[in-house]
């Protein structure tokens, strides 16, 4: 039982690291690109309103371990 729990922390701790090092993530709803193309007329772009149009979205746990 007790490799069970060190186990957890040290994936938690790895994942905690990862975040430091890497805190953002592409953005799911514009793959990365920072535009959204129209339905209709798809050469036509904005920037997407999920990101922002960074293309950039924070990773899970992000926030929760002060990044923001």
């Amino acid at each position: 039982m007790a490799w069970l729990v060190i186990f957890v922390v040290v994936l938690a701790a790895g994942y905690f690291v990862s975040l430091r090092i890497h805190p953002f993530t592409k953005c799911r709803f514009c793959n990365g690109t920072g535009r959204h193309f129209g339905a209709v007329y798809t050469y036509a772009h904005r920037r997407c309103r999920k990101c922002g149009g960074t293309g950039r979205q924070d990773r899970l746990g992000g926030r929760v371990f002060g990044r923001h």
